[in-house]
């Protein structure tokens, strides 16, 4: 999956060399680390509201967390 959406964002995927591709390539990453653990922070908060459970709540909070540090590596590729 990760390679069909860098053939279509990234110019030159394949020139793993260039400084500019690397860092699309991150960026890239962070967005689908973003995306994916958005999702699994709102899976597990749903499930865990709906069985009652503390630990899979916690757990999901623990997900959106993970998206903030995928924030920051998309502002360090940038940087």
């Amino acid at each position: 999956m990760l390679s069909l959406l860098a053939k279509i964002f990234i110019k030159n995927s394949k020139e793993y060399k260039d400084s500019k591709v690397r860092s699309a390539y991150g960026v890239l990453c962070g967005f689908y680390g973003i995306f994916w653990n958005i999702i699994l922070f709102g899976v597990k908060l749903f499930c865990g509201i709906l069985v009652g459970s503390v630990a899979m709540t916690a757990d999901a909070f623990n997900n959106l967390s993970d998206a903030a540090s995928s924030i920051v590596q998309i502002a360090g590729f940038k940087l």
